[in-house]
């Protein structure tokens, strides 16, 4: 929508103008027979390009469902600039709050000016100026990522584009997981600072920043790697995994094959016990399918 607009010299405010739409109201699945008339595109069936809120909860955007909004970044844009200077074009995974690297220029991606440190917004004169009027597509200096945010990015990425990605060393407790189930399973591994802290509340109702989305990820990098490194009992992250995210996504799958996973990691992580209490506290989970 940004691109659409600095193209044809006009703002987003006057785009949603356009096309009937409030000032502050976000782009959504109902403009989208609007927005790809003034383009000639009408008609034209399009991949759930944008956001469509479902009944009882959830949002499917680019073809994937999302248990809870927080895990696409509606109000905390991100970039590379490396892909704003070369392409001036907006990459699918930068909307994802767990996406935190560009693999074609291995570098982290920026949710703030480089200039006067302004955080960037969607609603801004074109992708590749801030609405602070500074360019945003600087040069970075070279950084070294961690294998482990690498590998990350490249399941999200994957699991994004609907290919099976390579789940390494978890592999046979992840093979088959959905999008929105493995963004839920690095938000419940990596949100705790430490052992049976608290998490920010902000994490659950706000997208996080670039910076603390990637300590979420190194958190639940390293957290994975010494639990399977320490054989098929994961009962040692037990105090430093949050419930809630594993809980919501058992409850509430986007499919039956997350919620057998999840509850697998869930037993592993929390002993037969915890499972069978929750079990009992929800009896749906105890129900057999007829077929």
């Amino acid at each position: 929508m940004l691109r659409m607009a600095s193209s044809n010299g006009i703002s987003l405010s006057r785009l949603r103008q356009l096309v009937g739409m409030t000032e502050n109201e976000t782009f959504s699945a109902k403009h989208e027979n609007q927005l790809f008339g003034l383009v000639g595109l009408a008609g034209h069936t399009s991949p759930e390009l944008l956001p469509r809120r479902l009944r009882g909860g959830g949002i499917i955007c680019y073809g994937h469902r999302f248990r809870v909004k927080t895990l696409l970044r509606f109000r905390r844009p991100q970039v590379c600039p490396a892909c704003i200077r070369e392409t001036r074009c907006c990459a699918a995974h930068w909307d994802l709050s767990v996406s935190v690297l560009c693999l074609r220029h291995r570098c982290f991606l920026q949710d703030f000016c480089p200039k006067c440190h302004a955080a960037i917004r969607w609603n801004r004169p074109s992708i590749e100026w801030g609405h602070c009027k500074h360019y945003l597509g600087w040069v970075l200096a070279e950084e070294d990522i961690p294998q482990e945010l690498i590998s990350f990015q490249q399941i999200t990425e994957g699991l994004l584009s609907d290919q099976e990605p390579d789940f390494s060393g978890l592999a046979s407790l992840c093979h088959g997981l959905s999008l929105d189930a493995w963004c839920n399973l690095l938000w419940a591994v990596g949100l705790m600072a430490g052992p049976n802290a608290t998490p920010l509340r902000t994490v659950s109702s706000a997208a996080p920043s670039c910076v603390s989305a990637r300590a979420i990820l190194l958190r639940a990098a390293g957290r994975l790697q010494r639990a399977v490194n320490s054989g098929p009992n994961l009962s040692e992250l037990a105090h430093v995994v949050t419930e809630a995210p594993l809980v919501g996504t058992i409850l509430n799958p986007s499919n039956e094959r997350d919620r057998s996973i999840v509850l697998t990691w869930y037993r592993l992580i929390f002993g037969v016990r915890e499972e069978a209490a929750l079990i009992r506290r929800h009896r749906s989970l105890s129900q057999m399918n007829l077929f």
